[in-house]
């Protein structure tokens, strides 16, 4: 059985990642375990370890009241869900949680970035992005239904973005979703002409073992813009795409002009869910 896993702090953004990990483990037969986490731990030093005790026992109970009444939800019936409780705050550890477990999917309600807080501090869905070598998918916590009919997979077709590709082949696969494919030419030194955009991808899917490569060229569409983040949401508008798959480095030590930080950029700002894979 599949596993997904899902930080919930009970919010609204939480109940959106619940209800679209519902209609993902319906759809593969997987189980959903919900990770929620106190800080508690930071109190104990100040409290004798009597009192640290007692309080965890009664944030347990809290906690567990808590987690009763939010999966009290129509949309999780036969849905198998394991409640999970983590005595301090740390979303960089969601990553070892994840492979601890043997999770095939992170979901992450999020509310975004607001124009004035960017640059400030980073979220804490791009915390769990940067960190998670498991793929992560960001859902906002809005009236959009959920649905995984089409995946649009943007890259700049670097060797390096080849394992990101065959994953989420895979799980476009997972979950019988069309694939869609995204080049996006910008102006400056990053333009290519079309005989040099397809020589990138012919040693892209050549490397990548598919077995028809010139075909796989065919199937990528191309288009001009001002800025990766303008060319995903112009395209993904247009073509109703359901989901945005696009690779992320894990880190801000990044030289390449495609990965400098779009990935959590679109992840904040997206009302698309989107799709993080590192590389």
């Amino acid at each position: 059985m599949k596993t997904i896993l899902i930080p919930v702090d009970f919010s609204k953004e939480s109940e959106k990642a619940l209800s679209v990990g519902a209609i993902i483990a319906n759809r593969i037969a997987a189980k959903l375990v919900l990770t929620h986490m106190t800080d508690l731990n930071n109190n104990q030093e100040r409290e004798g370890a009597t009192d640290v005790i007692s309080k965890k026992s009664s944030y347990s109970k809290l906690v567990a009241k808590r987690f009763d009444d939010f999966l009290q939800k129509d949309f999780l019936t036969g849905v198998l869900v394991e409640p999970l409780m983590q005595h301090h705050i740390d979303f960089n550890s969601i990553s070892s949680l994840a492979e601890d477990i043997s999770a095939d999917l992170i979901i992450m309600g999020s509310k975004g970035k607001k124009e004035l807080a960017e640059g400030v501090t980073g979220s804490n869905t791009e915390k769990v992005v940067r960190s998670s070598k498991v793929p992560v998918l960001v859902v906002k916590g809005n009236e959009l239904n959920f649905s995984s009919d089409r995946i649009l997979f943007v890259s700049d077709f670097n060797e390096e973005s080849i394992d990101a590709y065959k994953r989420v082949c895979g799980i476009a696969e997972m979950l019988q979703s069309k694939m869609n494919f995204l080049y996006i030419n910008l102006p400056g030194e990053a333009f290519k002409s079309t005989t040099k955009m397809d020589e990138v991808l012919f040693h892209f899917f050549s490397k990548a073992e598919h077995p028809d490569p010139v075909g796989a060229i065919k199937q990528v569409n191309r288009i001009a813009d001002y800025s990766i983040k303008e060319g995903i949401y112009n395209f993904s508008n247009l073509t109703a795409t359901d989901i945005i798959a696009i690779p992320t480095h894990g880190s801000n030590d990044i030289s390449n002009t495609f990965h400098e930080s779009i990935s959590e950029d679109v992840a904040n700002h997206s009302i698309i869910p989107v799709l993080t894979l590192r590389i």
